[in-house]
């Protein structure tokens, strides 16, 4: 197994988000972690969430992550394990590129909530 680092980190700021939607929040941290790795494209992308079909009706948010943020065909995923929906992706993440599967992927973790803000890191 290779070795594995964070090399980029974004986020929301942390407060309501009422008119703010989940895509938006993902678009913002997403962006600020691609920027803060100094890097334009990510090999996949795994969301960690556990509501978004509940409370957004939109259970697709890997697809929807790599849509809006412009990236193309790159693999994406939504993991779901309740309150470690983020870790798990992270988890996820980390050994996709501990592997040698991809070599760059983004992780994402959205509550998709109005008093939550999103995280990314690559």
């Amino acid at each position: 197994m290779r070795d594995v680092a964070i090399i980029g980190v974004g986020q929301t700021p942390v407060e309501e988000h009422w008119t703010t939607g989940i895509r938006h929040l993902m678009f913002e941290a997403g962006l600020n972690a691609l920027r803060d790795a100094n890097i334009e494209s990510v090999d996949a992308v795994y969301v960690g969430n556990m509501l978004s079909g509940e409370i957004a009706g939109q259970s697709h948010l890997g697809a929807l992550a790599v849509d809006f943020m412009g990236l193309g065909s790159t693999e994406a995923f939504k993991v779901e394990a309740a309150c470690a929906s983020g870790a798990a992706a992270l988890r996820i993440g980390t050994m996709a590129v501990a592997s040698g599967m991809v070599n760059l992927v983004l992780v994402a973790r959205d509550d998709g909530c109005p008093g939550c803000s999103g995280g990314c890191g690559v």
